[in-house]
């Protein structure tokens, strides 16, 4: 393997950028790439995030880039709007001395300012498979010059329905172009398109890169489901992560993990497709600035969010597929780096952790939830952003035993997540005075007198008798909300009632 750009036949000046990037030598995925692509050969790379493929498929279309040349000369296609913004942005920052352009289409941006940026001649369009062919509808994105083609992350694209739109979408390219196709997993589908729109493509596979890599430490946590919340509260404390990401299998779970966690102190955003563009740019803008603790995401963020010495990543839900498994934890141990990942896993859940083993070749170990003494000394320690963080509740967890409960077999599953009611608590509607006029029957009389005057005010009572012939009809029940005294249920009937009788009779049931 090549230990520098140089010997890879890379131009000083791209060299210059990405030095300045914090890129001294290149990785392996771009030591086998680079010199095909220079080759203008059509290429196939397997290999996981993270492992420097921007650069592999960037760097060469950046020298090979014509300056006479109107219009787009390469289309990079990327399945999430998040990685088309990234990937744009990391390969405006290699041409930083060169005269190359760029711009990023995606949903829910600017249409219009997206034609402009073609329009002043954008030599290489990054973008979602939907926006791109939208463009191209509208012919806005002339296809004619295009030379180069990147389809990125192929098998999320398949996952996530792009596939048609992609392969319409290379029907309108010119075909003498340079294809390259990256993806971590390679299904038939994808095969099948490599075979029919690539022109005898090299494939590079690089094996320990396919599967989660060693540098990630994989453990699980065998946990009740209504505990997880508590659970994952607890190994925050425990890890105190530099930054860390969360994810769900559903909206609705990452914004209830959010709430939880913010409720809680920690500094945390939420992160998934009902988000607007805006709101989801800044929130990777924050982590990657470190002023976030946390980010809760879905799937559907994993694949675009590109965040160097990412330290964590915390499956609070088992992935439904196993690829899933694979995309989300290579958010953590990039470019070399040590990472770790961590997998709530309840009873349900144990038979799919064991597929998710079998698929990427590798054991995730088990281990002991933290006990009350461990999380408390870790809160003590805590450095960094973490200083300051509360220590949790005592946990009623099988370390742990209550004082208040004289039976030892307290369990676990029986703690809840929610907050509990004190024992003190009465409904909103009970108030203090009605205990006191209860216990002081002696002033019932006296209180009576005026709460009737309210109470005719709901029911008829006629001064004086009226006889009536008919017979006795059936007796119905009513109830009367009094001031300060709640409800009271009295038998209503069109039979007349003397009104001395029907106070005493309030009276009465007052007093009883």
């Amino acid at each position: 393997m090549n230990n520098n750009f140089i010997d890879l036949g890379v131009d000083p000046i791209i060299v210059k950028a990405i030095e300045e990037m914090g890129f001294e030598s290149p990785t392996n995925v771009q030591s086998r790439a680079i010199p095909h692509v220079l080759n203008h050969q059509d290429l196939v790379v397997m290999s996981k995030t993270g492992s420097g493929k921007t650069g592999a498929f960037g760097i060469p279309m950046l020298q090979m880039m014509e300056a006479d040349v109107i219009g787009p000369q390469a289309l990079i296609l990327t399945p999430t709007r998040e990685l088309a913004v990234q990937v744009e942005n990391d390969i405006s920052l290699m041409s930083k001395y060169q005269t190359v352009t760029t711009t990023a289409v995606y949903g829910q941006h600017n249409i219009n300012i997206e034609v402009d940026a073609i329009k002043k001649g954008a030599s290489i369009v990054v973008g979602t498979p939907g926006r791109v062919f939208d463009h191209i509808q509208r012919r806005s994105l002339p296809t004619k010059a295009i030379r180069f083609l990147v389809l990125d992350e192929a098998d999320r694209m398949l996952d996530m329905g792009f596939i048609d739109q992609v392969v319409k979408i290379i029907k309108t390219l010119p075909k003498n172009r340079v294809t390259m196709l990256f993806s971590a997993t390679m299904p038939a589908e994808i095969q099948r398109i490599c075979q029919a729109y690539m022109n005898e493509a090299t494939t590079i596979a690089l094996e320990s890169d396919t599967k989660t890599v060693d540098a990630i430490l994989q453990l699980y946590y065998r946990v009740e489901a209504n505990e997880k919340r508590t659970q994952l509260d607890r190994l925050l404390k425990v890890e105190q992560p530099d930054s860390c990401l969360i994810f769900c299998n559903t909206r609705y779970a990452v914004d209830k993990v959010q709430a939880y966690l913010e409720r809680k102190g920690y500094i945390v955003d939420a992160i998934h497709g009902a988000n607007t563009q805006v709101s989801r740019m800044k929130t990777i803008d924050k982590i990657k600035k470190g002023a976030l603790q946390i980010v809760v995401a879905t799937d559907v963020a994993a694949r675009g969010l590109h965040i160097d010495d990412l330290s964590l990543v915390i499956n609070y839900d088992v992935p439904i597929e196993k690829d899933s498994y694979v995309h989300r934890i290579g958010r953590t141990g990039r470019a070399g780096n040590t990472g770790k990942a961590i997998t709530l896993a309840t009873a349900d859940d144990i038979m799919s952790l064991y597929e998710i083993e079998e698929h990427v070749g590798s054991l995730i170990e088990e281990t002991e939830l933290p006990t009350d003494e461990q999380v408390r000394e870790a809160v003590a320690s805590a450095t960094g952003k973490w200083v300051g963080v509360k220590p949790p509740k005592a946990h009623a967890g099988k370390d742990h035993k209550p004082s208040d409960h004289k039976s030892g077999d307290y369990k676990a599953k029986d703690h809840k997540t929610k907050d509990h009611r004190s024992r003190d608590y009465k409904p909103k509607e009970y108030k203090p005075v009605v205990q006191k006029v209860m216990e002081e029957k002696a002033k019932i009389v006296h209180v009576a007198e005026p709460i009737v005057e309210k109470v005719k005010e709901k029911i008829h009572v006629p001064s004086k008798a009226v006889h009536h012939k008919k017979a006795k009809p059936e007796i119905k029940v009513e109830t009367v909300i009094l001031p300060k005294l709640g409800p009271i249920e009295f038998r209503k009937s069109s039979e007349p009632v003397k009104k001395k009788k029907f106070i005493d009779k309030i009276k009465d049931m007052l007093v009883k």
